[in-house]
C-alpha cells in the first residue's frame, strides 16, 4: 500500500517498543515519513512547529495520531486546542479501549479518526489512508451519535430549497449512515470516481465542506 504525493505522519505519544514499532510499519507499509514526539510540549515548541510549517508549505500533508493509550480523550482534545497549528492539519486518535461518548465531542475538534487497541494492522493502514484521502474514519455508531445530538440539540429547521436528484438523495443517506465511498459504489453499482462527482456537486449544492455536515444536513433536511 503506497501513499500518494507528499504525506507525513507525526505520532505524539510515548517512545516505546510499541509506538517504535507502529512508526516502522507505518514507515514500510505507506511508504512515507514517519516520527514520534514523546512531550506535546516539543511538538508546540518554535523550532518543531518551524519544521513542520516548512514540510507543509512544501506540499506536504501531515497527519497527527495522538495516543490515547495513557491519557483520556478530554485531555488529548485540550492538548488539541493549545496549538492552533495542530487543527489546521489532519487529527486521529489510536489506542482509543473501546467506544465512549468522547468520541462525538472530538468530532467536533475536527479530529478525522479514531483506531482501537483491538484493531488490526491491516484496519490501521485503511483508515490512514482514508484520512489522507480526506475522509473521515469512524464507526457508524460514533457518526450516529454526533448526527442526533446536533440535531436533537437545534430547533426546527425549515428545508432549504435545494434541487437534489434522486441520485444524490441516495448517496447522501449513505453517508448519513457512515457509508465510504468505495461502499456506496458497491451498494448502487457505480464506479468510485462516479460516486466522488456526485459528492462533489452534493457539496456544492448544500453548502458544505466535509462528509460529517453533509451526514449533519441529511439528518435534518432529508
Amino acid at each position: 500500500m503506497e501513499a500518494t504525493g507528499k504525506q507525513q505522519i507525526v505520532l505524539i505519544g510515548s517512545d516505546n517498543l510499541s509506538n517504535q514499532m507502529l512508526v516502522y510499519s507505518l514507515e514500510h507499509e505507506l511508504d512515507m515519513k514517519c516520527s514520534v514526539c514523546t512531550h506535546s510540549s516539543h511538538l508546540f515548541s518554535e523550532e518543531a512547529r518551524t519544521e513542520l510549517t516548512e514540510t507543509v508549505s512544501n506540499g506536504y500533508s501531515t497527519l497527527f495520531l495522538f495516543d490515547c493509550h495513557e491519557k483520556p480523550i478530554d485531555e488529548v482534545l485540550t492538548e488539541i486546542a493549545a496549538n492552533p497549528f495542530i487543527p489546521t492539519q489532519l487529527i486521529a486518535l489510536y489506542n482509543l479501549s473501546a467506544y465512549s461518548e468522547a468520541e462525538a465531542k472530538a468530532l467536533t475538534k475536527q479530529v478525522r479518526g479514531f483506531f482501537y487497541v483491538d484493531d488490526s494492522m491491516d484496519l490501521f493502514l485503511k483508515g490512514i489512508s482514508a484520512i489522507f484521502r480526506g475522509e473521515v474514519w469512524i464507526s457508524r455508531q460514533i457518526l450516529l451519535d454526533y448526527v442526533m445530538k446536533n440535531v436533537s440539540a437545534g430547533t426546527h429547521h425549515t428545508r432549504p430549497k435545494v434541487e437534489l436528484t434522486e441520485r444524490e438523495q441516495q448517496i447522501l443517506s449513505l453517508v448519513s449512515i457512515g457509508a465510504n465511498n468505495e461502499e456506496i459504489s458497491d451498494k448502487l453499482f457505480i464506479s468510485v470516481n462516479t460516486v466522488k462527482t456526485h459528492m462533489y456537486n452534493i457539496f456544492k449544492k448544500i453548502q458544505v465542506g466535509n462528509r460529517l455536515q453533509a451526514a449533519l444536513w441529511a439528518a435534518k433536511h432529508l
